[in-house]
């Protein structure tokens, strides 16, 4: 008999007869009992939904609150006028609580005169009838407010407090995941759901979903509308029997409690009966355990029989493969295995081996010709492999593969490098990568010499790391090159930064160290805009002073990560190193925003603005230094023509 008619035989045996004896114990030991967990299941997620709920009237009456004690807030509405800090305080507010649509202070005669939209100025529709709410409380769309987005015609819980002759109106968010959303927004539990009813006359409902559902559609009038106007706050939730008005005969059960109070919120949790109440028999579940564990013995022995007898040959293909991976590249699986398709997979596997062997020693042959030594970690096993021409670089030899005696972890680092080095490894172990990691080692010959490590973390299908692959390059030549310019580095005398030739070389010289840690460079052309007016208009002093405050500025925000150098008269260049991290356009912004905020001289506060130009090095590394500055340069000069003060890219 085919492998494949075998399995497939008993599959169906020990998967069917089970699913025939558990549906008949099912249907034989449900009972009554599971009506009376129902009840007590729904009754509960009523009482959740309480607390959810409270949580978020409270978090409104806090917002509010922290609003109205404002004391700039108090005097603009003592005044019924407006001023920047307070529209600005408002805009912030509402921007660092995303579920806020909008706030305003509005006047006795419905005049918004303060608000976080910049509507100010417009009479709320109807705003009279508005008074029949009370305050502290959440409405859905209980009035069309100008300041909140769209006008009104999105849908909002609307929120407001009286204070001094004016109004407190706080628009919330509804569309999206917007506020009480993660209360109850497309809560669902055995084909029931959760539905959320505002204070108003009109208890309208299904507010957190968008849309409001019909009370005398979705639920019968005489025995919810009198449950609801006579719910008062905490109240212990009770069940009530209905059947929906919408046509269906099903059995339904619901759960009511209303939170904050008379103006509060009413939660009700509703859920199909039929079919649900019987899953809650705790002893037709204890019947059915007993069933499915009698069960599940006869199938485990049954299918421990068929595994021995089916697996049996694949015991001598997993014992070659073991020797074939502890170096035996010779070994291959017998082709008297079986006729059948373990037969076929034998041949199979043997002609993969073949191939492997041969990749194998194409791949050995590549890698001990090349510098860069190849290395491997393997979390399954936690053994640790390096290329042959580990050798020629390094003076450690492993007693074991194993990580604990591997190089990785016994390396000579410089002192200044270890901690780093280690801090590194440690994410390594966690299936982390390095990138971009520079170290100092000591090499065949007792020599610190620059390497950079890059890893590749190979995943199972979950996402859990398998092993890491890297390379060690050696990169002490560029690093040293690098380390050379910085010494005989020439400075510009009124900035203390590079000067023009020196800034040339650094960037040379970068490309060359940023191809081998094949990351990203950029490169910024900054001009001070309009600098001819410090000098005329004060002085060129203040003009060389002016010259100085940049510097500084360009200094501090690329220190971390790049360089900077003064190109001529007003002309300014930094680099940003592993520029796919550090992102060079919010560099650029940080430049224009600390010289935005200008410095002292000789008692007058000046406000600097430059046009910077931005250019960038991906995987071009052959691009040369003049190409790259002047590509920064044009970038420049569109910022110049487009009103100044801002950055450009390329």
């Amino acid at each position: 008999m085919k492998i494949r008619t075998m399995l497939m035989i008993s599959a169906m045996l020990f998967a069917i007869l089970p699913m025939v004896i558990y549906t008949v114990f099912a249907n034989t030991l449900l009972s009554s009992d599971g009506d009376k967990q129902f009840r007590t299941t729904l009754l509960e997620v009523a009482e959740n939904e309480r607390y959810t709920l409270q949580t978020y009237l409270d978090t409104v009456d806090k917002q509010a609150e922290t609003i109205l004690n404002n004391t700039e807030v108090q005097d603009v509405i003592k005044n019924q006028k407006t001023t920047d800090y307070v529209g600005n305080y408002l805009v912030q507010f509402a921007n660092e609580n995303p579920e806020i649509d909008s706030i305003a202070l509005v006047d006795k005669d419905g005049k918004v005169f303060c608000g976080s939209t910049g509507k100010t100025g417009q009479v709320i529709d109807n705003f009279s009838a508005y008074d029949s709410y009370a305050d502290g409380a959440l409405y859905y769309n209980a009035i069309i407010n100008p300041e909140a987005t769209g006008g009104g015609t999105n849908p909002t819980m609307f929120y407001k407090k009286h204070q001094g002759g004016a109004t407190l109106l706080i628009s919330y968010k509804l569309s999206g995941k917007g506020f009480l959303y993660s209360a109850t927004g497309g809560s669902t539990f055995y084909n029931g759901s959760v539905t959320v009813a505002d204070s108003s006359p009109s208890h309208n409902y299904n507010i957190v979903d968008n849309f409001k559902v019909n009370l005398y559609y979705e639920y019968p009038t005489d025995v919810f509308k009198s449950r609801i106007d006579s719910l008062t706050d905490g109240a212990e939730p009770e069940i009530i029997e209905y059947s929906p008005t919408n046509g269906s005969s099903d059995k339904w059960y619901a759960a009511m409690v209303k939170v904050g109070g008379e103006n509060g919120l009413i939660a009700i949790a509703s859920c199909p009966v039929n079919g649900n109440a019987n899953s809650f028999s705790l002893p037709a579940g204890n019947g059915i355990v007993v069933a499915c564990v009698l069960i599940s013995l006869v199938a485990i022995a049954g299918a421990i029989v068929v595994s021995i007898l089916v697996t049996r040959p694949l015991k001598t293909i997993e014992e070659t493969l073991v020797k074939v991976r502890r170096g035996d590249h010779e070994a291959r699986i017998p082709n008297e295995v079986s006729n059948n398709e373990y037969g076929q997979m034998s041949r199979a596997f043997n002609n993969l081996l073949d191939e492997i062997v041969v990749s194998e020693d194409r791949y050995r042959t590549i890698t001990e010709m090349s510098d860069n030594i190849i290395f491997e970690w393997n979390f399954k096993t936690n053994e640790v492999f390096f290329s042959n021409n580990f050798n020629k670089k390094f003076s450690y030899r492993a007693p074991s593969d194993h990580f604990g005696d591997s190089f990785l972890l016994k390396a000579k680092l410089h002192e200044e490098d270890a901690e780093r080095y280690k801090q590194d490894l440690e994410a390594l172990g966690r299936g982390e990568e390095f990138k971009h990691n520079e170290y100092r080692m000591k090499n065949i010959y007792g020599d610190y010499i620059w390497v950079l490590i890059r890893t590749a973390t190979l995943r199972d299908k979950e996402g859990n790391p398998l092993k890491i692959v890297g390379v060690i390059l050696d990169i002490d030549r560029a690093k040293k090159s690098e380390q050379q310019l910085t010494t005989r580095a020439s400075f510009d005398a009124l900035t203390e930064l590079y000067n023009r030739e020196t800034i040339e070389s650094q960037i040379d010289n970068e490309i060359n160290l940023s191809e081998a840690r094949k990351s990203e460079m950029a490169v910024l052309f900054i001009d001070v805009d309009d600098f001819k007016h410090y000098n005329d208009q004060y002085s060129h002093a203040t003009g060389d002073q002016v010259l100085k405050f940049v510097a500084r500025t360009i200094k501090g925000a690329v220190n971390e990560f790049g360089f900077a150098g003064r190109y001529g008269g007003d002309e300014f260049i930094a680099c940003v190193r592993n520029a796919e991290i550090n992102d060079p356009t919010r560099v650029a912004q940080d430049i224009i925003s600390k010289l935005d905020e200008g410095f002292e001289c000789d008692g007058v506060h000046l406000t600097v603005s430059v046009s910077i130009g931005i250019s960038m090095i991906k995987d071009d590394y052959n691009t040369r230094v003049e190409y790259i500055i002047g590509k920064a340069d044009d970038a420049m000069y569109s910022v110049k023509k487009n009103g100044k003060s801002n950055y450009a890219f390329i």
